[in-house]
């Protein structure tokens, strides 16, 4: 283990949040003092210095600006196949967590994850190539038996990844520019999910998300 903390290991960390990255640089420079570390505050932004340069590790915002999607790792993918990428987000594993493995991420890190968590996570995914949580192993090995499939699972990923700009104030032109869709088909995908959730409209779509969520975690 000694070779691994003196490894000089390149590392990218993509968060438009200047505290989140100096912190999450504070944190590997502590345990990983030879490490290169680049930031960048954008999707676009990272994808250049990938494309500039090789990195052993990307720690991607889920809601880094330019990106926000599940179509974003296929970006990085597309520049960088073997780059490992370890997913920083504040939304629930439980319910993004196995989407997100399932588009070839190497692992998923929770904001609310604790220093020695993160340290494990980052340790993990650079020496074994692969980071998951024990809920997110419990729930891949089906040892919960009695655990709630909450509402948000019986989406689709565009349909979640829409109800989210909902949720987040967009409206249903601004998605279908912001995700390259007609209108008509924004329109659909926002029928469909309020039929899914049995909301009527964007304050119970709110709701149902909060306490989706709250029971998720419990």
């Amino acid at each position: 283990m000694v070779n691994f903390y003196n490894k000089n290991y390149k590392i990218l960390i993509a968060d438009d949040h200047l505290v989140v990255q100096q912190g999450m640089r504070a944190i590997i420079k502590d345990f990983l003092p030879q490490a290169g570390i680049l930031l960048a505050g954008s999707l676009d932004d990272a994808l250049s210095l990938l494309k500039a340069q090789e990195f052993d590790l990307l720690i991607l915002d889920i809601n880094i600006p330019g990106g926000n999607s599940f179509q974003m790792i296929d970006q990085v993918r597309g520049v960088r196949p073997d780059t490992r990428i370890l997913l920083f987000s504040a939304y629930d594993e439980r319910v993004y967590g196995l989407r997100y493995l399932k588009t070839g991420i190497d692992g998923y890190l929770q904001k609310s994850s604790s220093e020695r968590e993160t340290r494990n996570a980052i340790m993990k995914v650079l020496t074994e190539g692969r980071y998951i949580s024990s809920q997110v192993q419990d729930l891949l090995l089906d040892n919960y038996p009695h655990f709630r499939i909450d509402r948000l699972s019986t989406l689709s990923n565009r349909e979640l990844e829409i109800a989210r700009l909902l949720i987040n104030g967009e409206r249903t032109s601004g998605i279908a520019d912001k995700l390259e869709l007609k209108l008509s088909t924004v329109s659909t995908y926002k029928n469909r999910i309020f039929e899914k959730l049995n909301v009527a409209n964007i304050s119970e779509l709110i709701e149902e998300f909060r306490l989706d969520l709250q029971q998720a975690g419990e």
